[in-house]
Formats: C-alpha cells, sequence, structure tokens
C-alpha cells in the first residue's frame, strides 16, 4: 500500500466514523432520553469493557487459567476491582492494575 493509499484509507475511515456517529449527536440534542434508558446506559461502557478484557484474564493462553499463582492477569484483575471499588474513580483504578501486571511479570 502506497503512502497516498495509506492516507486515503485514513481520510475514509475517519469519514465513516464521523458519518455514523454524527446524526445521534444530532439528534439527541433534540430528543428527551428517558430516565430509564439513561440509567441503562450508564452501564454500556462497563459491561464493553468488561467483555473485552474478560477473555485476556480467564483465557491467557487460549484455554481456562482460574490458577493465580501461574496467571499474573487474574491478580492484576483483581488488584483493578479492589482500587475501583475502594476509590471509585477509574484513573486509580487502571494505574494500579497496570502496576500491579508489571510488578508481577516481574517475578
Amino acid at each position: 500500500m502506497s503512502t497516498m493509499e495509506f492516507v486515503l484509507f485514513l481520510l475514509c475511515c475517519g469519514a465513516a466514523t464521523y458519518l455514523t456517529r454524527m446524526p445521534a449527536l444530532v439528534l439527541s440534542e433534540k430528543l428527551r432520553i428517558p430516565d430509564g434508558a439513561r440509567r441503562f446506559m450508564r452501564f454500556i461502557g462497563p459491561a464493553v469493557i468488561t467483555a473485552l478484557i474478560a477473555p485476556s484474564v480467564f483465557l491467557p493462553d487460549g484455554r481456562l487459567n482460574l490458577n493465580p499463582l501461574n496467571n499474573i492477569y487474574l491478580l492484576a484483575a483483581a488488584a483493578t476491582a479492589l482500587t475501583a471499588f475502594l476509590t471509585k474513580k477509574s484513573l486509580p483504578a487502571i494505574l494500579a492494575g497496570v502496576g500491579a501486571a508489571f510488578l508481577l511479570s516481574l517475578l
């Protein structure tokens, strides 16, 4: 792929992303979203991130591994969850998880 093709590809991806998201943003200003839908939508982000991370934590080698002695991802996820529960903030939880994974990888 040449440089020009790559730039064109990036521009097309950006346009597709913009065009698929812009109508929702424009309409969201005019529509009133019911409170029940708002409460439901608060859980979409955590559900998606959990669905993305869970296979890496529980299936690190492509098979189920729940042994904390040889699955550093399980211990790092536990540190992340505990920090998130105690602080109710994302940044400390992320830092705790990354720090735990780094330190456990040194062992």
